[in-house]
């Protein structure tokens, strides 16, 4: 089964647990809505013709009951200029009649006629009824019954018994008959919805005085206003919302994301070796506490493990160099131990033989054969003993004060048994120095030693102590075959040889010249080397006496 990421996931989850509910919600909300916007739609069109019938009927009544009062009061005006004058009065101030006229019963208008706007009424002014009072009242006033606002995109009818048109409002004359449709009268002098047309309700009301239908029809431009337009607003209300859920999570999924990136990258360093990453997060508001403090452990645990992985390494590297240094030395000592054991070990034997008789020369070469490998044996053993105490830095000296010229001449007794010669040059007025007499002694074997041992054609070797500069200065110099760059380089590290392991010609554990370096550093003597015609070891001692 795949694995989905982290992104995948919470997409998922936004749309499972957020987007369909809440579309789901928000469909519920604008179904509910417009339910309840339809309803107030239709009670607002019943309303509007329920009250525009009353209000009509009302207003028919009350002008009858006016133009009957005038007619009763009318034969009490004794004058016809006076009743004139009446008229024009009634007019103006009432300005609720027009065209007031007596006329005689054969020649009044039919009843709650109506013409441009206008409805006849007439009230009989004499007890045979002979003649009445006629007058004309406006009935085109829906603009003042309703108010031009509520009358706005409403289509208002006004039929008369036989379905003739009277007054249309708002609507074009050719839609007066397609209001009619779907009608069916049950009941008078009450608004009652009819039509059932979606969105577009339509009311009527019956006057029983006159017989006329009242129709209120609701147009597509209400509907608008009311119904679609506060569909629109929530749809856009559920819109901005969903947009900021998204761009809100998508937010927080983005940081998210990008710091367990880190995370990822961070951890899979560490799976390759790479202990010194550290993991930079890109902290916001959206960056959970949570994150900030695994990343903050990460970097303290990485930081412990690099540390670590350090120290292992240094301590392998020293594994691998003592390691190194245990082969070699078992392979050096086992060479270099076995040829003067077996040396002493021969002439030891030869002068216990009781077979042959040997002269006191021999015996007496036999004697300083012995002695020399003893003492060889014996310079490897020292040298061997103090590198641990160099490398540990608990080697400690007897510092005094020394004679070179003395303790160069030892060291030529000690090696004058050798096939090359040592020449000595020793300035008179070579000063003394404050070191251990025995460990001067020892770098002085080493580097004598090293020159008769690499000597060309064993020629001589040459000591040369004088003061330069002030400074006690000792050159040991030998001729010598040419030494590679690489091995100039390495001289003074251990097991270093200046032939090669393949063509090895001289005796020695390679061990010298590393044991003279550490011991000059030790007692703050300065060691360099030169080679060109000739190999010059050269030591200067700081700490001398003035």
């Amino acid at each position: 089964m795949k694995q989905l990421k982290i992104v995948e996931q919470i997409i998922i989850v936004l749309v499972l647990a957020v987007l369909i509910p809440f579309i789901t919600i928000g469909i519920i909300i604008s179904n509910i809505s417009q339910q309840s916007l339809r309803l107030e739609l239709a009670g607002s069109t019943s309303l509007m013709a329920q009250f525009l019938g009353d209000s009509l009927e009302n207003y028919i009544n009350y002008s009858q009951s006016q133009l009957n009062q005038m007619a009763s009061g009318f034969n009490y005006i004794p004058l016809s200029m006076a009743k004139l004058q009446y008229f024009d009065e009634i007019e103006e101030k009432t300005k609720l009649f027009k065209s007031l006229k007596i006329v005689e019963k054969n020649k009044l208008p039919k009843p709650y006629q109506v013409e441009n706007g206008k409805l006849s009424l007439s009230a009989p002014i004499d007890k045979d009824n002979h003649y009445y009072l006629s007058a004309q009242i406006n009935i085109d006033i829906l603009d003042l019954l309703l108010g031009k606002e509520n009358l706005k995109g409403r289509n208002i009818y006004i039929f008369d018994s036989k379905n003739r048109e009277l007054i249309f409002s708002n609507a074009p004359k050719t839609t007066a008959l397609d209001a009619l449709s779907g009608l069916n009268i049950v009941q008078n002098k009450k608004a009652v919805l009819f039509g059932y047309k979606k969105n577009t309700p339509k009311a009527y009301y019956k006057l029983e005085t006159p017989e006329w239908l009242i129709i209120v029809d609701t147009t597509k431009k209400v509907t608008k206003k009311t119904i679609t337009k506060a569909k629109t607003r929530i749809n856009l209300a559920l819109l901005i919302a969903a947009l900021s859920i998204i761009i809100i999570i998508s937010l927080y999924t983005y940081y998210l994301y990008i710091n367990i990136r880190q995370l990822f990258k961070g951890i899979t360093a560490i799976s390759k070796g790479n202990y010194d990453k550290k993991i930079h997060l890109i902290k916001r508001a959206f960056t959970p506490h949570e994150i900030v403090f695994l990343a903050k452990e990460f970097n303290y645990m990485a930081n412990k493990i690099n540390v670590s992985y350090k120290d292992l390494r240094k301590k392998n590297k020293e594994l691998e160099r003592l390691n190194d240094f245990r082969e070699n030395l078992i392979s050096a000592t086992s060479h270099e131990f076995r040829t003067p054991l077996t040396s002493i070990i021969g002439y030891s034997s030869r002068l216990l033989r009781h077979d042959i008789i040997l002269d006191e020369t021999t015996k007496t070469k036999s004697l300083k054969i012995i002695k020399q490998q003893a003492q060889r044996l014996s310079r490897m053993v020292d040298d061997l003993l103090v590198i641990p105490e160099l490398e540990s830095y608990s080697l400690k000296f007897n510092i005094e004060p020394i004679n070179l010229e003395a303790s160069i001449f030892q060291v030529i007794d000690y090696l004058s048994n050798s096939e090359t010669k040592i020449q000595h040059e020793i300035a008179p007025d070579l000063k003394q120095v404050n070191a251990d007499k025995y460990r001067i002694e020892q770098i002085l074997i080493n580097l004598v030693d090293n020159a008769i041992k690499y000597s060309f054609n064993n020629e001589d070797v040459r000591i040369e102590a004088k003061n330069e500069n002030n400074i006690p200065t000792i050159r040991i110099i030998n001729k010598c075959e040419k030494i590679e760059d690489e091995i100039k380089e390495k001289l003074f590290e251990k097991f270093t040889r200046a032939d090669s392991d393949l063509t090895r010609s001289t005796r020695g554990t390679g061990l010298g010249l590393y044991i003279v370096r550490g011991l000059c550093e030790a007692m703050r003597i300065d060691i360099n080397f030169s080679c060109n015609s000739e190999f010059i070891m050269e030591l200067k001692f700081n700490d001398f006496i003035e």
